[in-house]
């Protein structure tokens, strides 16, 4: 079904064709908003809101009144756009107004410059949004409410509207409809189905289905890319500079709307207010590039500086250097050690025309990577700085000390040092199976053989999973590589997840950097996810997610290398390592050092499965959640001494190397020299003693939360060490124990 979706967007949206029977949906027009001329015709005649129509179109759809269905479910499509397009426009001429204007007062006392400017704002929003209510009507711009919204944002207006216009036997519209909720909604099986179904329908042409919320500058996009691989370099910079600017502005007007109404919950300061608001409409913009990116479910991380890469070679083919060499300096702003885009560099500084101040980035690549550089930090820096104030405030309201906490402070005051700590879950890579540093052969050596996966025509194992490679391509024993475990909808959730959750260094002994000082290294357990779930602070869409896919790897395992004892989980943790800002691009160190998952690592051909290690790893796995980054590929090592490896995997989203977890297979991971490398590492067990228990009051958090909702006391914190605190809880709820009581 992936694959109908894929061919639909191949023969529809490339033609950017959205010319249905009745079911024209206009394109925003990027032209400067005129209150006086566009929405007086603009808005339905009824002056109803947004959330009347749609209250209505759902009545008509009960009453199976399928004309004033899809009369109302259009009208809300095209109420919204109206009613976002006048929001946006009205915040950007506001905005601007307000910077242009000279301050009341020349000297900036107290910051007051940009209060007074927030002051002006205002006004001028009070100003234009009375001017569209006088053209427009009262009840145009009455906000709407929040679930509704949700739902518009959602695209299941298409929900509804497929069905209306298969009742009335408008076959492609109701194909169209079906579609373009298909694309919000890839695993959606009976829509999925449905859509299948359609396409048999008379009258209905495949090559003609389109995603109706298809922007235009996707379009333009294609359009572009044909005329370039038809060397029709003149067209294709026409286009592909359109559709950069199409892009760019689409991402304004996102960002712009993000600035809306935002639900606190309690009645802060006056700063904490600005502070808070100001966080949740960061958070929005930050994701507009991602909703950008989402090409009719397809997730293409590079889209905005591709369109670089394509421009200056078609500046070159037409003779413009200049341009070229600008296009070449801005893609290399998006990743500096791109071999292909250097390579160009050096071969257009060779030529004798080229100047060197013509690898001057555009200004608007400069702005836009300053602005995405300074709010990630700032991100960082407000989850950095407030968990710390939270760990305080644990402190001051007495909420109990973890036990290994108490019996590590009492050691230390005796003057003893502790014995191996068996905690909960020791931390994963524990320098202890790190005796051996294989870096200082990678600046010498390159005869290692790389595995270049090759995704065309593979074994399917299961379902979407392929077989990638088994022990005889691995040259090894109990090993083997899998892909298709996550979509890129599943990735870029995980991710969101991560960028949001993981807790700064490994968790245990608060080290930033455990493995590389030129890395921080984050994480999040399964644990800590339930126990946010069970406060009710992140959606539990995320522990199913996690659940779901961990256990499809435990599952896939299990089958592979088949075991006639159950494999159990022993530890699950989510894991992301960034490369510091001033780590070096030549770096050799690595950024896991080789090891083995259940034994000691003593000389070259001695692995002792002894204690400190993890004796009980029987299997171990790792899911890639992404490959937006340099460096950082995981290996197998022949051996803890020599310079030769047996093969090096290169991460993607969706991939899964798995292997036994002892001697014969030894393993680290290079250095990430830039960027974030995000996966989950899973140690699987055949022992059910070491079963995960967290795990296990996971699904009954889950099972808690679905039935009865999160709990309800407010101002409940997750702490940095939080298993006491996931254990008391499962004590002490009456409803959590009913749940762990009759879980499986």
């Amino acid at each position: 079904m992936t694959r109908l979706i894929i061919l639909l967007f191949l023969c529809g949206v490339i033609t950017g064709n959205n010319d249905t029977l009745n079911n024209v949906i206009p394109d925003d027009d990027d032209e400067p908003l005129d209150l006086g001329k566009q929405y007086a015709e603009d808005w339905t005649p009824e002056n109803r809101t947004v959330n009347e129509l749609f209250e209505d179109a759902v009545l008509a759809y009960l009453e199976e009144n399928w004309d004033r269905c899809i009369e109302d479910f259009n009208a809300v499509l095209h109420g919204y756009k109206a009613y976002k397009r006048m929001i946006t426009n009205c915040r950007k001429k506001c905005r601007s107004k307000a910077d242009g204007d000279e301050p009341i007062y020349p000297e900036n006392i107290d910051d007051l410059h940009f209060y007074e400017k927030k002051v002006k704002e205002t006004l001028c929003l009070l100003m234009c949004n009375n001017e569209y209510r006088e053209i427009a009507g009262a009840k145009a711009l009455k906000t709407l409410p929040r679930e509704t919204e949700q739902k518009l944002v959602d695209h299941r207006v298409y929900e509804y509207l497929h069905i209306c216009y298969y009742q009335k036997k408008r076959y492609q519209d109701a194909a169209n409809a079906l579609f373009t909720f298909v694309i919000a909604h890839p695993d959606h099986e009976t829509s999925l189905q449905a859509l299948a179904s359609y396409l048999t329908l008379p009258g209905v042409e495949a090559d003609s289905v389109v995603n109706l919320e298809t922007a235009a500058y996707v379009s333009m996009y294609f359009k572009a890319v044909s005329a370039y691989e038809d060397e029709n370099y003149v067209r294709a910079v026409g286009l592909f500079e359109a559709s950069l600017n199409s892009y760019l502005h689409e991402e304004d007007e996102c960002r712009f709307y993000c600035e809306g109404p935002f639900d606190q919950g309690w009645h802060p300061e006056f700063i904490s207010s600005v502070a808070n608001h100001f966080t949740y409409c960061l958070k929005c913009k930050q994701a507009c590039s991602n909703i950008l990116n989402n090409l009719n479910g397809e997730f293409r991380k590079d889209m905005l500086r591709n369109h670089y890469n394509y421009l200056q070679f078609s500046y070159y083919k037409l003779g413009n250097l200049k341009a070229a060499c600008s296009a070449v300096e801005s893609y290399l702003l998006f990743d500096p050690v791109d071999e292909t885009m250097l390579q160009n560099k050096n071969y257009y500084s060779a030529q004798p025309k080229v100047k060197e101040e013509y690898f001057t980035p555009r200004q608007e690549v400069v702005n836009y990577l300053k602005r995405q550089e300074y709010e990630y930090a700032l991100l960082r820096y407000i989850s950095k700085e407030f968990a710390i104030i939270e760990a305080n405030y644990l402190k001051l309201t007495n909420i109990k000390t973890p036990k290994n906490e108490t019996k590590d402070s009492k050691d230390k005051e005796l003057g003893k040092k502790p014995d191996f700590e068996t905690a909960l879950h020791t931390p994963p890579g524990h320098a202890l199976f790190s005796h051996v540093n294989l870096s200082k052969y990678f600046s010498t050596s390159r005869e290692h053989r790389e595995y270049k996966i090759d995704d065309t025509e593979q074994p399917r194992v299961k379902e979407d999973i392929y077989l990638i490679a088994k022990e005889e391509d691995l040259d090894g024993k109990n090993r083997y590589v899998a892909d298709g475990f996550l979509n890129s909808t599943d990735c870029e959730s995980l991710m969101k997840f991560a960028y949001m959750n993981v807790v700064e260094g490994d968790g245990y002994n608060e080290n930033k950097s455990p493995h590389s000082k030129y890395e921080r290294f984050e994480g999040i357990t399964i644990g800590r996810t339930a126990l946010m779930v069970y406060f009710g602070k992140i959606d539990r869409k995320w522990l199913e997610l996690l659940l779901e896919k961990t256990e499809l790897v435990r599952e896939h395992v299990e089958k592979y290398f088949g075991l006639h004892r159950h494999l159990y989980f022993s530890y699950t943790h989510l894991v992301c390592r960034t490369a510091l800002p001033d780590s070096p691009v030549d770096r050799d160190d690595l950024s896991h050092q080789v090891h083995a998952d259940n034994c000691l690592l003593r000389d070259k051909d001695t692995c002792l499965r002894e204690s400190p290690a993890y004796v009980w790893r029987d299997y171990s796995a790792i899911l890639y959640l992404n490959d937006d980054f340099q460096g950082g590929e995981f290996f197998f090592a022949k051996d803890s001494v020599t310079r030769e490896l047996d093969y090096v995997i290169l991460p993607r989203c969706g991939r899964m190397v798995a292997f036994s977890a002892g001697g014969e297979n030894l393993h680290g991971v290079r250095g990430v020299i830039r960027g974030r490398r995000c996966a989950l590492a899973l140690w699987f067990t055949q022992d059910k003693r070491y079963l995960e228990y967290e795990r296990v009051l996971a699904s009954a958090v889950l099972e808690r939360v679905r039935s009865i909702g999160p709990l309800e006391e407010k101002n409940v914190q997750v702490p940095l060490k939080y298993e006491d605190v996931l254990v008391d809880y499962a004590t002490n709820d009456e409803s959590l124990r009913y749940f762990l009581k009759n879980s499986s």
